[in-house]
């Protein structure tokens, strides 16, 4: 099963400006009949929970063919490879979209205006997708590791595999298995015609899917050379060389690979927490907590958000012009407009992914929150801001 696309979070963000709800579901699948008795329950509980709007004859009967809807979508879902299920369903608006998952989900109704893909949005940001590359002389494998999955993608075999091996034959001439042979007088690896194909192979699978960076398994002796034969960026791509047996099982690949994730989750916090601390002590270039967050992602000021431990930061959205708060509120302060409440992570998330601004989410733990002190969430900027967000400032400079 392939990772998440952003075509099928995308889908989900732009919605229209309408007051009709939008279902979203979240299915554990793998758990026979779990989340048939689950919606059942939970579904009175947000019945009761909703009061009058969900009394009215239109509303109830909309919310009806929505869940009806969600449970033709899991109950059609068969692939054993499915670990969870995501489906988004708004009958009065022509929406129906279901995102298989490769990672387990908790059974979760959630009835809004808008989509709940807060953990869509986890999954995309939150964990790395990794392109490995197991090769020796004769053969390679590509596997693409996603949430703690590693599924084949691609096999590579020698032509010449069954050939002898030519020896002492004059320098430059052509050699049918140089690659085996220590011979001095023979090419070297990294002229390897074999090798040469798998690194254009790497070069196209890469291409094909967003990676967070290249994992090569390998005797030094092949994976050394064929890293010099990949283009520039993905050899600045590569994460880790690992001296792997070839000949291990697919189990073991995936282990290597949970390995490596967690020292790049290691390895990124310490990171990005360590360039916070040298921010903040030197006043530059940072945003702290939701609402300063949230401006410099809608005024093109942010580079990198990095979310603390808290996934459920409140804030508000302005029904007129739609500019968004990381705090709740009931009226605009720019238009005077109507105020909804959100969930402040969640739209931070989103504008990240519209704007292609990468996001990096600490773990969650039971611990304090690493950036409590900044309200919850930071972003690293380009520019401080060039106008003040505030009410008088705005009416003082009204027509200048």
């Amino acid at each position: 099963m392939m990772p998440l696309t952003r075509q099928e979070i995308e889908i989900l963000l732009d919605t229209p400006d309408r007051r009709d709800y939008v279902v979203s579901a979240y299915a554990d699948m793998t758990v026979k009949d779990g989340f048939s008795n689950h919606v059942e329950l939970h579904l009175k509980n947000q019945a009761r929970a909703a009061g009058k709007a969900l009394t009215e004859a239109e509303a109830r009967h909309q919310l009806d063919a929505n869940i009806e809807a969600i449970r033709r979508a899991v109950r059609s879902q068969d692939d054993p490879r499915i670990k969870g299920l995501a489906v988004f369903s708004g009958a009065s608006r022509g929406l129906l979209h279901s995102v298989p998952l490769h990672f387990p989900v908790e059974n979760l109704l959630v009835i809004d205006e808008e989509p709940f893909v807060l953990p869509l949005l986890e999954r995309w940001f939150g964990e790395p997708v990794y392109l490995v590359a197991r090769a020796c002389s004769d053969r390679a494998h590509l596997f693409e590791a996603y949430a703690g999955a590693v599924e084949p993608v691609r096999h590579l075999e020698r032509e010449d595999a069954g050939d002898d091996i030519q020896r002492d034959k004059p320098r430059f001439t052509y050699k049918k298995r140089f690659a085996k042979t220590q011979h001095e007088r023979l090419h070297g690896t990294d002229e390897d015609k074999f090798l040469q194909e798998v690194a254009e192979r790497i070069d196209d699978q890469w291409h094909t899917g967003r990676f967070t960076g290249l994992i090569l398994l390998g005797q030094p002796q092949i994976t050394g050379p064929l890293a010099r034969l990949l283009p520039k960026e993905l050899q600045a791509a590569v994460v880790e060389h690992s001296a792997h047996v070839t000949t291990g099982t697919d189990a073991e690949v995936a282990a290597e690979v949970a390995r490596v994730i967690e020292k790049w989750h290691v390895d990124r916090d310490r990171q990005l927490l360590g360039e916070l601390e040298s921010r903040w002590k030197e006043h530059y270039h940072v945003a702290d907590g939701p609402t300063d967050v949230l401006d410099a992602l809608q005024q093109g000021r942010a580079t990198q958000v990095v979310i603390g431990s808290r996934r459920d930061l409140p804030g508000a959205r302005c029904e007129s012009c739609g500019y968004r708060f990381g705090a709740p509120s009931i009226t605009c302060l720019y238009c005077q407009g109507p105020c909804q409440s959100i969930n402040a992570t969640q739209e931070i998330l989103r504008m990240a992914l519209r704007h292609k601004v990468p996001a990096h989410l600490l773990r969650r733990s039971d611990g304090p929150d690493p950036l409590a002190r900044a309200g919850g969430v930071a972003a690293l900027l380009r520019a401080e801001a060039n106008w003040a967000p505030d009410a008088e400032v705005a009416r003082a400079s009204e027509g200048h």
